[in-house]
């Protein structure tokens, strides 16, 4: 469709779009909008940033309101026609409000649902009636065994970063979800739509299994041309002990704009946002880890969001977050779980503007980084180069019976530089790649 008028929405999408000014659909909202609308379950494979949320929230206000005065309020309590499931509270709040600037205008009621809320707002979900409802799929699994939440009116659920369900603990409760809409409505989920940026290796099987009663058409959307044109990759060579010297360098030469730093761990997230707020005491620095209350954590992205700066996070920002004017993105550790480096890629360069991506690369991450470009390889939404070790260099092999070997990282025959002399450097060791 060149135009959203195309597609026939009702006069209060129509306001909606007018309002938020858009026009023209991104592909991945072409391709899905008129098979959602028309009841189709859809399997979708998107670039992040390309426009996911309302490729899926524009036909299901529409259908909703279709049929709106077709349902008695007082069945509604508890009992939602719509649910959309997010990995994360961030992710949930992202979506929460963009289906609140819709519900303005399709004068339909939203609600949300996430771990970390207490107990009383949960018991009050069948105390009030809406329509939709965005939750996590742990919250959602026990709102359902609790019969806080009834699934007896539901007509689609969506589930948003959908290859997410392949992680530790989420594909069990996905099975439990299921299981129990099974059991209480005596017939499965009509409609459902997997929105996701990747397809790992199982994820087709899962699906498959999981929801067997729903025939899926899957929708691929590449876009990986505006990306590869929009995403430069540096690696940064260093020792160990190198890494907060050249992140100070690093920060105070080459970082223009709002960024995010990656780490693996909690704790060094604590450290390294420690190290930047008293370094650059004029900075903008905001940290978001695992370890933090959730108000603690909504409100660092929420300040991130609206005052830019830097955000030093583990991967749990590393998923479904959109900050458009994201300038760059800097992997302090390559991330343990290899497809987590195409997420926290997907931060930068969205809308067409220009990303670049740097990495921190030590000879303890040789093996990592083959694991990397296997995951980068193995993915169609995002064109991003493989990562290339330093020449000379060659991953840690291991002896039969599990014993390793000591690290064989060959370099070139120079003279080594000190940490000291990596600090007084004038240009940094960025290599483009």
């Amino acid at each position: 469709m060149s135009n959203f008028s195309s597609f026939g929405f009702i006069t209060e999408i129509e306001n909606f779009l007018k309002e938020a000014s858009l026009k023209t659909p991104t592909e991945v909202q072409s391709k899905s909008i008129t098979p959602l609308i028309n009841g189709e379950s859809l399997s979708v494979l998107a670039q992040t940033g390309s426009g996911k949320t309302l490729a899926y929230a524009l036909p299901l206000f529409h259908r909703l309101k279709l049929t709106d005065e077709e349902i008695d309020m007082d069945e509604q309590f508890g009992a939602p026609r719509a649910i959309i499931v997010t990995p994360t509270r961030e992710l949930n709040q992202q979506v929460f409000k963009i289906l609140k600037s819709i519900a303005h205008h399709a004068k339909l009621r939203v609600r949300t649902l996430v771990g970390g809320d207490k107990g009383k707002r949960s018991r009050q979900m069948n105390d009030a009636a809406f329509d939709i409802l965005v939750t996590s799929p742990g919250r959602l699994l026990s709102a359902l065994e609790r019969k806080e939440v009834s699934p007896k009116l539901l007509e689609l659920m969506v589930f948003d970063e959908a290859d997410q369900l392949l992680d530790m603990g989420f594909s069990k409760e996905v099975k439990s979800i299921q299981e129990q809409i099974l059991t209480i409505n005596n017939s499965p989920i009509p409609q459902v739509a997997l929105f996701s940026a990747t397809w790992p290796a199982q994820y087709q099987n899962f699906v498959s299994e999981v929801f067997a009663n729903n025939k899926f058409k899957e929708v691929i959307c590449q876009g990986g041309v505006q990306l590869k044109r929009n995403i430069e990759t540096f690696n940064i060579y260093l020792g160990v002990k190198e890494k907060h010297p050249l992140l100070e360098e690093f920060l105070k030469i080459q970082a223009k704009g709002t960024g995010v730093i990656f780490v693996n761990r909690k704790e060094d997230a604590v450290t390294v946002a420690s190290f930047v707020k008293e370094t650059f005491k004029k900075k903008k620095v905001f940290e978001l880890h695992g370890d933090q209350k959730p108000n603690e954590r909504k409100e660092a992205m929420s300040n991130f969001r609206e005052d830019g700066g830097i955000l030093v996070a583990t991967d749990i920002a590393a998923r479904g977050i959109d900050i458009t004017d994201l300038s760059w993105v800097l992997n302090y550790d390559l991330p343990f779980e290899a497809v987590y480096y195409v997420h926290r890629c997907g931060r930068t360069g969205r809308a067409g503007r220009q990303g670049k991506v740097y990495n921190f690369v030590t000879s303890a991450d040789l093996n990592l980084m083959g694991r990397i470009n296997e995951a980068i390889l193995s993915q169609s939404s995002l064109a991003l180069k493989t990562l290339e070790p330093p020449k000379g260099s060659r991953p840690i092999q291991s002896k039969a019976g599990g014993k390793k070997t000591k690290k064989k990282v060959h370099t070139p025959t120079k003279k080594k530089h000190t940490k000291k002399s990596a600090v007084r450097r004038k240009t940094p060791r960025y290599k483009k790649k």
